[in-house]
Parts: structure tokens; sequence; C-alpha cells
């Protein structure tokens, strides 16, 4: 087995495919890397990863074009000859285990948040926590609600002039509660 982690960003939105009556999932990763050589001049490589998920696994909906991932699978790597190149060209694709979700400082959803009582629960970068059907908040005090499958929304301050409560922003939810976009 050659396992395998790439790092890098969805090229496209994923794909949902069916053979056989089997569904899956593909897309791919563009892996960059940036070097110097020795007299200092910066180059850069990009190496494109095929990938291949069996099922129809939640995180497809957040498998978007430029979103940063880490995946994690068995890797097979072919050649083939390329008219456009005229040469032999080298090739990845990776059966997926796990992929992650990698997000930046921007995110509005904490790694950890916690219950009433203090106690500490991690939280998955799809915002998916270990939790089920309750309100967590982070260390700043910011509020989240858990629904019952572990989606996590953020709750939305009241508005100034207090004519509502605060309430979870529906319009980034599925019908089935997950959320329909990362924040």
């Amino acid at each position: 087995m050659f396992l395998s982690t790439v790092i890098g960003n969805v090229g496209a939105d994923a794909q949902v495919q069916s053979k056989d009556g089997r569904e899956f999932v593909t897309f791919r990763v563009a892996h960059n890397e940036v070097w110097n050589d020795q007299a200092g001049v910066q180059h850069s490589s990009t190496i494109w990863v095929d990938c291949l998920m069996n099922g129809h696994p939640k995180v497809t909906e957040f498998l978007k074009a430029g979103t940063q991932v880490a995946v994690v699978g068995t890797t097979t790597l072919r050649t083939y000859s390329s008219e456009k190149q005229r040469a032999i060209v080298a090739g990845a694709s990776i059966r997926v285990e796990s992929v992650q979700l990698l997000g930046g400082a921007t995110d509005d959803v904490p790694r950890r948040l916690y219950d009433d009582k203090g106690g500490m629960h991690d939280v998955r970068k799809a915002y998916y926590s270990d939790v089920k059907g309750c309100q967590l908040q982070s260390q700043r005090g910011d509020r989240f609600n858990v629904d019952d499958n572990g989606w996590i929304t953020k709750v939305q301050a009241a508005p100034a002039d207090g004519a509502a409560a605060a309430s979870v922003d529906q319009s980034q939810q599925n019908a089935d509660g997950s959320p329909s976009q990362i924040y």
C-alpha cells in the first residue's frame, strides 16, 4: 500500500457520479510548491492529484473550488503520453480515506467550544461537533447552536433595536440542518 497525504486547493467543485448503481465523488487537488534556486530565482510547480471517494459523504458539499484541504489515501501513480506537451507525463490518483477541511484565521467557528459546565469539545473544520442538540460557546463568549446531527451554526447577535432575540442564521443551512457553506 502506498499511503500519502496531499495538502492543496480543490481545483473545481466536487462531482457526485455513479456507475453500476454505486455512488462516488471525484475532485482534483492542486498542490503548489515554491522554491529558490542557487541564484535566488524563485520557481514554482503545481502538481494535480485526482481524488476519488466512495459513497456520497457529507463533506462533499464543502469541496468547492479554492477550498484548502488535506487528503489522505491510497495513491496510484500512472504515466501517459501527452500530445499537447509532446512528452511522457506522470500523474497521481488517490482513493480517499479521509479529507480534512483546512481553514484560516477568518473562520467564525473556533476549533474548541465549551458547554455550560466548562467541558471542552473539539470542532472539525466542517463545523461538526462530537456533541449534538445543544448550545456551545467560544472562549470569547460567542454562542453556537449544535443541531441533532452535530452540525454547528453561529448564533447571530440580536438587532440593535432589540426587536428580535438571537437566532441561527437559517440562510446558512440546508434542509437537514447542515451548514450550506463554510463561513
